[in-house]
């Protein structure tokens, strides 16, 4: 794989999350970055246009949460402001996204993927700790009004919790315009006993969506965007994603690097192996960023999760 082919940066913004969902569990960690390593807005611009000369025409802006920077507004609008990408989009847990989607839209985001995994009320306060599900669904609701077919709902599916809400997320897409994903639960080292329990292959979820709405036809891959393969309802705008971390093979098309809040480059998210990036830019060495950025998308093909594996906090890296 040569530098050209990663085309997607995903920039972790903060560690921090305001939901304390099991599968990342930030109320367990021990350390959160120290405010004095994290990028600030002037670097992660600055490293923006580096990774943009070596190709990247895709920025999503993860966590953490990025909604809890509060330059995150400002952050759009230097990212916009060169012209060089094709889309600026976010991942957010959707709880602050009602009063802010249509100004951060009004500076140049295009796309917006929401995280959520239950429309049930008590199972979304079980799952995040938070009884906000009402303001989630009214954020996703006015996302979809400012960005119209570009919103996505990512839901990861786990057994026994809300695998029976597969046709009711469907059917809610289906109502309000939205792009649904389903996600198969897949393991981190720290959390790779509880798997078994809770994986559910995607060829059941499509299996369920078809018996129920009838035949769904594949329309591939969004060429900008991560390893969703999408299919369309027969006869309607709906379009259903399917991220098969585990029974799809993934990396031979992954076309994502990954920032981390405090500057590090990760090739893959399984990966051990990083390119420190906050070393180098902070003592001004650019040949040094040009030579780490090149270096690190050159060996997505040796660093992927077939040959590394890792314990991380998904919450830390952005998913």
């Amino acid at each position: 794989m040569n530098a050209a082919a990663c085309t997607y940066l995903r920039v972790s913004l903060t560690d921090r999350c305001d939901f304390d969902c099991f599968y990342c569990a930030p109320s367990q960690r021990l350390r959160f970055l120290e405010k004095s390593a994290v990028l600030t807005r002037e670097e992660i611009l600055f490293l923006s246009e580096v990774f943009c000369r070596h190709g990247i025409r895709h920025i999503r802006l993860t966590g953490g949460e990025p909604l809890l920077r509060r330059d995150v507004g400002s952050l759009l609008e230097g990212l916009t402001a060169p012209g060089t990408l094709e889309r600026l989009s976010m991942t957010t847990n959707g709880w602050k996204l009602a009063s802010c989607v249509a100004d951060l839209a009004g500076r140049g985001l295009s796309h917006v993927n929401v995280s959520l995994d239950t429309l049930q009320p008590r199972r979304f306060a079980k799952m995040t700790g938070r009884a906000v599900l009402s303001r989630v669904k009214e954020g996703i609701l006015e996302a979809a009004r400012c960005c119209p077919g570009r919103v996505k709902l990512n839901v990861l599916l786990i057994r026994g919790f809300n695998d029976d809400e597969i046709v009711d997320f469907v059917s809610w897409g289906l109502r309000h315009g939205l792009i649904v994903r389903f996600i198969e639960y897949f393991p981190t080292s720290r959390r790779s006993r509880i798997f078994h329990g809770h994986f559910i292959p995607n060829a059941l979820v499509r299996r369920t969506i078809e018996e129920k709405f009838g035949p769904l036809e594949d329309t591939g891959r969004d060429p900008l965007a991560g390893p969703a393969h999408y299919a369309r309802l027969r006869g309607t705008a709906l379009c259903v994603g399917f991220i098969s971390s585990v029974t799809g093979s993934l990396c031979g098309a992954c076309n994502r690097l990954r920032l981390s809040a405090d500057g590090r480059l990760y090739p893959c998210l399984h990966s051990d192996h990083h390119f420190d990036l906050a070393g180098p830019l902070r003592a001004g060495r650019a040949e040094a960023l040009d030579r780490l950025i090149a270096e690190a998308a050159l060996r997505k093909k040796d660093l992927n999760k077939f040959v590394c594996s890792r314990d991380f906090d998904m919450s830390a890296v952005g998913g």
